[in-house]
C-alpha cells in the first residue's frame, strides 16, 4: 500500500458547529486522463472545511502521479487492491471523519458553490438524513448535457445520482456501509433500506454535480436494472406494487435496448446514435456540449 495527503503529515481537519466538516471521496482505478477536473472542483469549493479523500485500486496508468501533484492539499490519498468499487468506497467510509460524507467519482465534478448549499442545507434542517440534489447529466458519446432533478421515487431506483447525495455519518454508523455483493447498486440498496427504516431523504433544489454517463451503471444499462429489480424485490416484496411498477419500467427500458440494437444492425451504428440523440433531445432539455 502506498499513501499520502495532509494527514500523514500530521494535520487533521476540525469540525465545528458554525464549519461542519464535510468529507469528499474520490475511488478511482486507471483514471489519469480525468481525475484531475474532479480533483480541482473539490479544491476550488468557496466552503473550506472539506476532507477530501482519494482511494485508488493500484493504478496504473500515472493516476498517482496525478495525485502526488496535488499532494499538500489533498487530506489523505492511498494507493492498495480492493475487491472492486463498493469495497473502496467503504475504505473511504471507515477513514472519513466528516459530519456527512459525499461520494465524487473520478470522471465527474462539482458545480461551483456545490458544498456550500449542502453544508447551509444541512446547518438550516439539523436532520441526520441523506441529503441529495440535482444532476448535469453529460452524455459524452452524443455530444449533449441535459439537467436530471433528484427525486424520491425509490420504487424506480435510485432516483438521483449518487455523486450529487451526502449521507450523515450516523447512517453509517446504524445501517453499515455498501454491500459489495451487488456490483452496480448497493448505493440503491442502501438508500432503499435506511428509508425503509426511517432515515429522511432531503432534497437540495441545486445543480450540484456534472455526472458523465459512462460508468458502470451507464454503459450496463441491462444488468443495472436486473441488480435494482433484485434489490427492490428483496425489499418491497415480489407480489408488491413498488415492484410490480417497476417491471414495466424495466420492460420499456430493455424493449428500448432490443430496439436499439436491430437499429445498429439493420442501419449502422451512426443511425443508432442519430435516433438516440433525437430521443435523448426530446426527452430532456438538453443542450449541446
Amino acid at each position: 500500500m502506498v499513501e499520502g495527503g495532509l494527514r500523514t503529515q500530521g494535520f487533521n481537519r476540525p469540525s465545528t458547529l458554525v464549519d461542519p466538516l464535510l468529507t469528499v471521496i474520490t475511488v478511482v482505478y486507471n483514471g489519469a486522463s480525468h481525475i484531475e477536473k474532479a480533483i480541482q472542483s473539490v479544491l476550488s469549493q468557496d466552503y473550506l472545511n472539506i476532507e477530501y479523500i482519494i482511494i485508488d485500486g493500484c493504478s496504473s496508468d500515472g493516476t498517482i502521479d496525478v495525485i502526488q501533484r496535488y499532494e499538500n492539499k489533498i487530506d489523505y490519498w492511498m494507493s492498495a487492491p480492493d475487491q472492486g468499487i463498493y469495497d473502496a468506497m467503504n475504505k473511504g467510509i471507515m477513514l472519513s471523519r466528516g459530519k456527512l460524507i459525499g461520494f465524487l467519482n473520478s470522471d465527474d465534478y462539482y458545480e461551483p458553490g456545490a458544498i456550500r448549499a449542502v453544508i447551509e442545507d444541512y446547518k438550516n434542517k439539523c436532520c441526520r438524513g441523506i441529503y441529495y440534489g440535482n444532476s448535469f447529466v453529460i452524455q459524452a458519446d452524443l455530444r449533449i448535457r441535459y439537467l436530471s432533478i433528484g427525486n424520491a421515487r425509490l420504487w424506480r431506483g435510485l432516483g438521483f445520482k449518487h455523486q450529487a447525495m451526502f449521507v450523515h455519518r450516523d447512517i453509517h454508523k446504524l445501517f453499515g456501509q455498501y454491500n459489495p455483493a451487488y456490483r452496480i447498486a448497493a448505493d440503491y440498496d442502501f438508500v432503499l433500506s435506511a428509508v425503509l427504516k426511517g432515515v429522511k431523504l432531503i432534497h437540495i433544489d441545486k445543480t450540484l454535480v456534472n455526472y458523465s454517463n459512462t460508468g458502470a451503471s451507464g454503459i450496463n444499462r441491462i444488468e443495472t436494472l436486473n441488480e435494482i429489480r433484485t434489490i427492490g424485490q428483496r425489499h418491497f416484496g415480489f407480489f408488491s406494487l413498488p415492484h410490480l411498477g417497476f417491471l414495466l419500467v424495466f420492460s420499456r427500458v430493455y424493449l428500448f435496448q432490443v430496439a436499439g440494437r436491430l437499429i445498429a444492425i439493420i442501419f449502422g451504428d451512426k443511425a443508432l446514435v442519430a435516433v438516440r440523440s433525437v430521443y435523448t433531445k426530446f426527452k430532456h432539455d438538453s443542450r449541446v456540449i
